[in-house]
């Protein structure tokens, strides 16, 4: 347990955040008078010194260990506008608050994340920004281990990955948006999940009466985009597991999304075929005769004994023939998912896994390495895992040794809160094989729109980097009663296009 005392600012999200790092179990306390002095404790403040100069500092005492940091807070371009001063001067306290919280907590502890400061999601947004800046790759690198404490080559890898978002998703346009579709069922639910998706086998009787809702929203937003002549560059048709919808189905679902003027010029559609035991050739032949030109088989793992262990009701060999029926009707780019650190897995588990997924080569490979989530029932039964960081690392070293040695490169990244030692999410690709929709829905540099239950919208203004997020309702039924007001929103977000 570490107790950090705010005095002089309220940053209270990002200080629990950083500090759990270092340890999972935090208090905030915004009084000296709350602090145990049994306790080991942190004192995060910000304060003017005697030449006026506004500083940020931490001081602490884990073990009867102590340290102590400062920084001033730098002081934007007197260039800026009053309101992007002021936005400016906020994150430069934030910044400098958490760089002296994090080096003293670096050293009362000995710990040291590798991905220093970052408790965002997105890191790889934080050096594109850096490159709109016109950094040079060098400068960045500098920034990133010197300033926000990344290891070397975790910043290599975001510098890496941007450059490929960049030669593909640049020059950004503010008139232009992509299609995100919810089909919020499964099969069965997987342990490590928290998605607000709905068994098929208690839920089966709702999905036709969700779809027509669903179809309803759709054609409701894709009449004011076709009037209004917005560009839509890429569709994607997630979950839940998609590929429980039979032909006919696909069939409804596509004829209404094919309305959009645009449909003939999309850059990318994708469906998540996510479970080998969901789908039929029919309706894979469905899907590529609507101009699905990549669709999603995600594995997890070719241990049978994880997949049971963790709720999936498929084996290794039904991948096989799931994916030699995709190969067979002849989709060109397909993504399989892997999960990293799952109950039971050693590095043994992985080995199997990587050979049989050499055999099929996949254009795309997406690495996940597990997260806690709240919702999950790994939350509530976390004794069944048995990976420790260090076995988390070296598994994710033969995963690096895999991609480079079967031609994949890394292309867009992501990180969750409460992974497996802190570490991320990467896509690798083979060269031509990125996802656009990937890349652009973590870049957060154009607009997504989310359709169906659960889905959320964020809505992009290129000129402030500001995203805002505009959510429908989640729980199956609330959505089906209220479409309305997803009708609404939507009409509120197109409207400024």
């Amino acid at each position: 347990m570490i107790q950090v005392i705010l005095r002089g600012h309220k940053n209270i999200y990002d200080t629990r955040e950083l500090t759990k790092l270092f340890d999972s179990e935090v208090e905030i306390y915004e009084e000296m008078a709350q602090l145990s002095r049994e306790k080991d404790f942190v004192i995060s403040r910000l304060e003017k010194d005697l030449t006026g100069t506004l500083r940020a500092a931490a001081q602490g005492k884990i073990q009867g260990k102590t340290a102590e940091h400062q920084r001033p807070v730098k002081i934007p371009d007197e260039k800026l506008q009053p309101r992007e001063k002021a936005l400016a001067y906020d994150k430069n306290q934030r910044e400098a608050l958490r760089s002296c919280l994090f080096m003293v907590l670096r050293e009362l502890t000995g710990k040291k994340p590798v991905w220093g400061i970052f408790t965002g999601i997105r890191p790889v947004k934080i050096v594109q920004n850096m490159l709109e800046a016109s950094m040079g790759c060098d400068e960045i690198f500098q920034t990133l281990t010197e300033e926000k404490f990344l290891e070397k080559d975790k910043a290599r890898l975001l510098i890496d990955i941007a450059k490929e978002e960049r030669a593909l998703i640049y020059p950004l346009e503010q008139r232009a948006l992509n299609i995100y579709v919810s089909i919020p069922f499964c099969p069965s639910r997987c342990y490590y999940c928290s998605f607000p998706s709905n068994d098929l086998y208690r839920k089966e009787g709702e999905v036709q009466q969700y779809l027509t809702k669903l179809i309803q929203e759709l054609q409701a937003s894709i009449k004011i985009i076709n009037q209004k002549n917005i560009k839509v560059n890429t569709l994607y048709v997630g979950g839940g597991t998609p590929s429980i919808l039979n032909r006919e189905q696909f069939e409804a679902l596509f004829a209404a999304l094919q309305d959009l003027e645009g449909y003939s010029r999309l850059k990318e559609i994708t469906v998540e075929a996510g479970r080998p035991d969901t789908f039929s050739m029919e309706v894979l032949q469905c899907l590529k005769d609507h101009g699905v030109g990549r669709i999603s088989l995600n594995p997890q793992t070719m241990n049978e004994e994880t997949l049971i262990a963790i709720g999936r009701k498929h084996s290794p060999e039904q991948i096989h023939q799931a994916y030699g029926m995709i190969r067979k009707v002849g989709f060109e780019s397909v993504n399989m998912d892997l999960i990293i650190g799952l109950p039971g897995e050693t590095e043994q588990s992985l080995d199997h896994t990587l050979e049989e997924i050499a055999k099929l080569q996949p254009e795309n490979l997406t690495v996940h390495t597990l997260a806690i989530k709240t919702n999950s029932y790994l939350k509530e039964h976390q004794d069944l895992l048995t990976l420790g960081e260090e076995g988390v690392l070296k598994m994710l070293d033969k995963i690096e040794g895999f991609t480079k040695e079967h031609g994949y490169i890394p292309y867009y990244m992501y990180r969750q809160k409460n992974m497996l030692g802190n570490f991320e999410n990467v896509g690798y690709s083979k060269k031509g094989g990125q996802s656009l929709y990937n890349m652009k829905i973590m870049s957060e540099k154009e607009t997504i729109l989310g359709f169906g239950a659960g889905a959320v919208s964020k809505v992009v203004n290129l000129k402030t980097d500001e995203v805002k997020r505009v959510p429908n309702i989640k729980g199956l039924g609330h959505y089906m009663d209220r479409i309305e007001e997803a009708l609404e929103k939507k009409e509120e977000i197109l409207k400024d296009f």
